[in-house]
Formats: C-alpha cells, sequence, structure tokens
C-alpha cells in the first residue's frame, strides 16, 4: 500500500501505480496524512476522471485501476486499486518501474529488457522500436541487403514485414534498427564494434584502433577488414606458377567468430563488441553471455541453434551469413585444427569471448618471414658473440648508420634482441627465453 496527502502529489501516484503493476498489484490512497490519519481531499467535479487520465496517459503499457472514493466529496480518500500487469515493466513518465519493499524504483535497462522478454514471450529484437519509423531506414543498408539475398527490390515496409521485423502494431522493431536504421548508434549507442592492434602480448600500447558504428552488416565488413591489414600474410611456394598466400588465423574462423558476435551479442546491455590483435592470439568479445542449455562444452561438439536475437539471426541466413544448425562453432575448431591454431571460448563477466592463440612455433616463423637478410644474419653474429653494435652492423654489412639503427630497433620492437647501455656503448644481445644469453 502507497499513500499520498494530496491530488497535487498525481506523479508520485502514476509512478506507485506502475511500480505496484509490475509487482504483485495494490493499494495507493490520496489523502492520507504522514502519521496515517485520515486528512482526505476536496473532490472537484471530473476529479476522478482526471486522474483516470492521467494514469492512462503516463503509464506504458497504459494501466486502467479502479478508482474510487471512501467518504464525502469534501474529505474524501481516493482508492486507487492496481492490478498485476500482465506485460511487464510498466513504465511511468518515460521510465520503467518496479517496487522495492515500499519504495519505487527505477529499473535499469537491462533489468526491464528481460522482465520484458519473459513477460511478452518475445526477444529483444522483436520488441517494438521508440521513436524509430520508417522515414529513419538506409535506402543504401536496404540495397546492400537486398543485393546480398539476391532478391528484387521491394519497399521498406513490405521488406520488414517480410522478415518479420513489423511489429503487431505496426512499429518497426528493435532489429529493423540495427539491420537498416540509417544511424543506429542514435537509438543504442553501444552497438559498435571497437577493433585495436596493439604491440605485444598486452593491451599497454595500440598500434592500430578503429571504432565501426553503422548497421551490422556495415559493422561485419570493417570489422574484417581490420584484420585483414593487421595480421601477417605468409608466401607458400607449391612449385606451381601461382604462389599461395596463407594469413596467421584461418579466415574462415575468425570470420564465423566475428558474425557470431555481432549476431549474437546481448543489445540490451551496456558494452561493445571487441576484436583484440596480439603478436601471440586475436581475441573477439561480446556482451552477454550462453543462452540458457548451451554450456562452453557444448560448443566443441554437435548442439543446437540457440539464437539469443532470432530476428537479426533470420536476416543474416537470409544474407547467405550465417546457418540455422548450430555448427558454426564445429567449423571454427575443424578450421582452427587445420592451421594448428588453439580455440577456446570463455564466458565470464557479462562477456563471451572466442580466443584464437598460435603456437610459439608459428609466432617465431611470421616474425622471422618479416626480416631481411642482413637482420637474420645478425642475429646469428649474435648467438656467436653475445652482442652487436651499430657500428659493428654497419661495417659488416656495408650499409648507413641510419640504415644500421632502423634494423636494429626493427629486431628490439619485435622482441627479438634487447638493448643495453646508451649512446655509442649501446650494444644489443640475444634473448632466449626471456632471459640475456651469455
Amino acid at each position: 500500500m502507497e499513500d499520498k496527502q494530496s491530488l497535487n502529489e498525481w506523479r508520485e501516484a502514476v509512478e506507485s501505480v506502475a511500480a505496484l503493476a509490475t509487482s504483485k498489484g495494490g493499494i495507493v490512497r490520496i489523502g492520507i496524512g504522514p502519521k496515517g490519519e485520515n486528512i482526505g481531499v476536496h473532490l472537484g467535479k471530473g476529479t476522478l476522471e482526471d486522474l483516470s487520465n492521467k494514469i492512462k496517459l503516463n503509464t506504458d503499457p497504459p494501466q486502467y485501476p479502479s478508482v474510487l472514493v471512501e467518504g464525502s466529496e469534501k474529505s474524501g480518500i481516493i482508492i486507487i486499486s492496481v492490478e498485476e500487469s500482465p506485460i511487464k515493466p510498466v513504465w511511468a513518465f518515460g521510465r520503467p518501474m518496479k517496487r522495492v519493499g515500499k519504495t519505487n524504483q527505477h529499473l535499469t535497462r537491462e533489468e526491464a529488457q528481460r522482465m520484458q522478454e519473459i513477460t511478452t514471450g518475445r526477444t529483444w529484437d522483436a520488441l517494438p522500436a521508440e521513436s524509430f519509423n520508417l522515414k529513419d531506414v538506409s535506402r543504401q543498408y536496404l540495397l546492400d541487403f537486398q543485393k546480398r539475398t539476391g532478391n528484387v527490390r521491394v519497399p521498406a515496409q513490405m521488406l520488414l514485414k517480410n522478415l518479420s521485423l513489423i511489429s503487431t502494431d505496426e512499429r518497426p522493431c528493435n532489429g529493423s534498427i540495427l539491420l537498416f536504421g540509417r544511424n543506429p548508434q542514435q537509438f543504442f549507442p553501444e552497438a559498435q564494434v571497437k577493433c585495436a592492434r596493439f604491440e605485444g602480448k598486452t593491451s599497454v600500447r595500440f598500434l592500430d584502433e578503429m571504432t565501426i558504428e553503422g548497421n551490422l552488416l556495415n559493422q561485419l565488413d570493417n570489422a574484417l577488414k581490420f584484420i585483414a591489414r593487421n595480421i601477417r600474410l605468409a608466401i607458400h611456394i607449391s612449385g606451381r606458377p601461382e604462389r599461395e598466400i596463407i594469413p596467421e588465423y584461418p579466415e574462415a574462423a575468425i570470420r564465423e567468430a566475428v558474425i557470431n558476435a555481432i549476431c549474437h551479442r546481448d543489445y540490451s546491455v551496456v558494452g561493445t563488441i571487441q576484436v583484440r590483435i596480439y603478436d601471440d592470439r586475436l581475441e573477439v568479445w561480446n556482451p552477454g553471455t550462453l543462452p540458457p542449455g548451451l554450456t562452453i562444452e557444448r560448443l566443441y561438439r554437435e548442439h543446437p541453434s540457440l539464437p539469443r536475437n532470432p530476428k537479426i539471426a533470420s536476416a543474416l541466413y537470409r544474407a547467405r551469413l550465417i546457418e540455422h544448425w548450430g555448427t558454426g562453432t564445429l567449423r571454427m575448431a575443424n578450421a582452427c585444427e587445420m592451421f594448428g591454431i588453439h580455440l577456446e571460448f570463455i564466458s565470464e563477466s557479462g562477456f563471451f569471448m572466442v580466443r584464437f592463440t598460435k603456437p610459439e612455433k608459428i609466432i617465431s616463423q611470421s616474425i622471422e618471414q618479416e626480416l631481411n637478410t642482413r637482420q637474420k644474419q645478425a642475429l646469428e653474429y649474435i648467438k656467436k658473440t653475445g652482442k652487436i653494435t651499430t657500428g659493428e652492423y654497419k661495417r659488416l654489412y656495408n650499409i648507413s648508420e641510419r640504415q644500421a639503427f632502423d634494423d636494429l630497433r626493427s629486431l628490439l620492437e619485435k622482441g627479438l634482441v634487447v638493448r643495453k647501455g646508451s649512446g655509442r656503448a649501446t650494444m644489443y644481445l640475444s634473448i632466449k627465453n626471456g632471459k640475456l644469453r651469455d
């Protein structure tokens, strides 16, 4: 039960109605003093109708509680009887409400989303979008999607209906914003992919960085381009006239990981998809945990397809980007096995992560492929002598001091040597297992 002193507190009364409807229902009384005494309110013509309209207009879904009076019109007590709403949460003045003890509180976006999914049976991507209409749809994104599906061009509303992205009251759904919205981040700021290439094995120094916005297909294309320009390529000579270019990670597995993150992330929570590239590994992070009934262990064997965002998944399936059989993780594992890559699925702290780790021998081979002949010979020289200076490097290979400095600095940045001393006394020593070689 919630008590208010006067009709001047009508806004607070509306919030109480929403909070109680989100819970188990209850009573709101207007005309009760701070000590629980009946002080009553003066009722004018149309007072009850006006209060009922304020409740209906400022709650979503609209609430129609019973509003009665106990006592006389001059000093009566207004009794608002609130029933539990079958659709939760109930919003008041644009904020989702809940009842905690004897207080009204606002739900977080994540809490409201979970509650709405449970009570409506609709996932986040199928919920009606607030303040989004067909004029916010990008014609370019529509044409790009239809080109990928190979279908004939149709009007935006018809396409959204075909993809079940129009709600029963003819409003576009959340999924339509992410797939076709001209500016999806206006409605969902966290719907981004953040990409970074780090130096070494830690997230300390950035070598390349990019934040990707736009619709989901634009995010996918640009994330894959970022990865392609930040991973190494090897040239395999097979005896045939043409040379085979081999990436250090299996393209099919990386593509699957990025698509899965975009398709299955939890868009109702705060956080962005992240692609992190290090010298020894590549990681794809996305907000959200595995759906109920699916464990990390099951990802390594056959399992059912349980998309978190089925409307988005259906659209990506039509665009020939995913399949509906739950075999994507198996294909990733098989591709990684052929490349000798260690694949891990990790779920913790509200994030799901796919990690691709290169074996040490692949790391070494990839780095050595970037060295010039002088640098390779210098490493052998250091193995024999224990050290080399810029002057020695310059004399050995008959090059300028600047070129010698650049070559040695490159070896230092790749972690193949360490530097000791300063100025002309600077020496470069070899590293073995993280220690200086004697």
